[in-house]
């Protein structure tokens, strides 16, 4: 009877905490020459998302290794590597910074290769945005585009 009781209560507290709408949000940005990476996920589908992760690493290293098996940048057809610079988590969400270091060239275009939590849900969506040359450039992608170029 306490099993079957515990199981319950399990099975309901992990439906309480899930929702729904399943939304992460991608900002590219330029400051001076240094290209930056700004993403707003759901903290409760990331985590289970790292939940497999070794309990040797931190939670960044973690996070940060999960996003570059799903999360891949190029400019003008450079692929770019991103190095964590912090995290903050709050009830609903992690927001995470990223550098991209320097990069002095004019901005042509941006391949983005984004499948993150899709393994999770299919209903998974994640917008792309892009700040560059004075413009906002805005994609959305799922289970049916996880890839786009966006070009200036």
């Amino acid at each position: 009877m306490i099993k079957t009781f515990l199981i319950v209560l399990s099975v309901c507290s992990f439906n309480v905490d899930e929702h729904d709408f399943k939304l992460a949000h991608y900002e590219l940005t330029r400051s001076n020459n240094e290209i930056k990476l700004h993403v707003r996920i759901d903290r409760f589908d990331l985590l289970r998302a790292v939940a497999s992760c070794s309990q040797n690493l931190e939670l960044s290293q973690c996070m940060s290794e999960y996003l570059k098996r799903h999360f891949s940048l190029s400019f003008n057809g450079v692929k770019k590597e991103y190095t964590y610079i912090t995290h903050e988590i709050s009830e609903d969400f992690i927001d995470i910074d990223y550098t991209l270091g320097e990069f002095s060239q004019e901005v042509k275009e941006i391949g983005v290769y984004n499948d993150v939590l899709l393994e999770q849900s299919e209903d998974q969506e994640n917008i792309v945005i892009s700040r560059f040359h004075d413009r906002k450039r805005s994609f959305r992608l799922n289970k049916g585009r996880f890839e786009t170029t966006i070009k200036y």
